[in-house]
């Protein structure tokens, strides 16, 4: 059983490497369709735990997992309601998707197990998703320099033309933003216990990396992820650190006085396409689509086919990455799984018995950031909240 369990750490942690390849471990693209090298390994990786565990008789599940089974359900039926409507190819594209959820679910599910029977703790989860902040974070560094303007890439391919703006593997600032600044709060959690233990051998490893991360979240340029980090800084100044709120003060009004691109990007006035209108207008489709569709939304994930149906995606546009969801999460999740679905997410993702600050951070953090992009159910996000839920809802993170 030991060989088991041991070949179970190995699938994990090829997860999170996968996933932190992001695009460049893609395996097929179309406008519809994505499969890419980490959605296989995780669906190996919850597979071989589910049997691992129910082999063992040992498998329980987090009380917060309750509400997103019966999301899960909701969701389900949403997408069977409208099997009629949808062709071949739109079947299959909304079924990959409520799959992805679903094992990205369950993967939290087998964390979760692997943590209750001690066969991973949480700080060496925190260890391996501080790792693959900073491989992100490094490899972003280089992206800069190689690949300072995406203007320059296919248009084909379907990517927002950002200008010198860290995107890193994800292609995307705003999302890798996110990412990062929620592996800045494991830095955070892991300072705590380290300062407490007066561990000086850490310390300092934990230190620069926090210096890394923080430096590539400016760098991103993301008004979004900006915002999610001043959050994170709030909550923990308020409950934990009053110094932090000091620091940060002086950090953001240096960065705002010294750096002149951070005054036109908070201003607005740095994007050509003004992005924050752009997404004023996401929330009013999302909202109108949602509006008609109240009570189980228009299936979960048919928001793609809904939007062309309503006018608001153009032969041009249909295939962009962003075509498939919306400027909102929790607008999304409305509009394609109706109040219903609305109703169980929320109160699984906020109802936590933790007193840890861990949970209350990410909750509140991630609900701020998900109003400007749809980070609750980008894949590489999607799978660390899952776990965080679902380890704090029972167990010490102190362990």
């Amino acid at each position: 059983m030991h060989t088991k369990l041991s070949l179970l750490n190995v699938l994990f942690y090829l997860c999170v490497f996968s996933l932190s390849l992001n695009q460049y471990s893609a395996i097929f693209k179309s406008g519809e369709v994505n499969v890419y090298l980490f959605d296989l390994l995780i669906a190996v990786f919850v597979v071989y735990g589910m049997l691992v565990f129910l082999i063992k008789k040992q498998l329980t599940f987090p009380k917060s997992y309750i509400f997103f089974i019966a999301f899960t359900v909701i969701a389900g039926l949403s997408l069977v309601s409208k099997v009629g409507l949808l062709e071949g190819i739109q079947l299959v594209a909304s079924g990959m998707y409520f799959v992805r959820w679903v094992l990205y679910l369950l993967s939290g599910l087998v964390v979760f197990n692997m943590v209750k029977s001690s066969f991973i703790s949480t700080q060496k989860l925190f260890t391996v998703f501080i790792i693959s902040g900073l491989f992100i974070s490094l490899a972003g560094f280089v992206q800069l320099v190689l690949l300072p303007d995406f203007e320059t890439l296919d248009p084909v391919l379907g990517w927002d033309p950002h200008k010198n703006r860290l995107a890193s593997t994800f292609f995307d600032p705003n999302f890798v933003g996110a990412y990062l600044t929620l592996c800045l709060v494991f830095v955070i959690e892991k300072l705590s216990v380290v300062i407490k233990a007066k561990d000086r051998n850490n310390f300092t490893p934990l230190l620069i990396s926090s210096f890394v991360l923080i430096t590539a979240i400016f760098l991103t340029f993301s008004r979004s992820a900006w915002l999610m980090l001043a959050v994170v800084v709030l909550i923990y100044g308020i409950f934990k650190y009053r110094l932090l709120l000091v620091l940060a003060l002086i950090l953001v009004f240096s960065a705002y006085f010294f750096v002149p691109r951070v005054q036109t990007r908070l201003s607005g006035t740095t994007d050509p396409a003004d992005s924050a209108r752009f997404r004023l207008v996401s929330w009013g489709n999302t909202w109108e689509i949602a509006k008609d569709n109240p009570l189980l939304g228009v299936g979960f994930n048919v928001f793609r086919y809904a939007q062309k149906d309503y006018g608001y995606l153009t032969v041009d546009t249909f295939e962009n990455h962003s075509g498939a969801g919306a400027d909102s999460s929790l607008l999304f999740i409305l509009a394609t799984t109706g109040v219903f679905g609305l109703a169980t997410f929320m109160i699984g993702f906020c109802k936590n018995p933790s007193s840890n600050l861990l949970p209350l951070i990410t909750c509140v953090s991630l609900l701020v950031d998900s109003q400007f992009i749809n980070s609750l159910f980008y894949p590489q996000i999607l799978f660390l909240w899952l776990i965080v839920l679902g380890i704090s809802s029972s167990y010490s993170l102190r362990k």
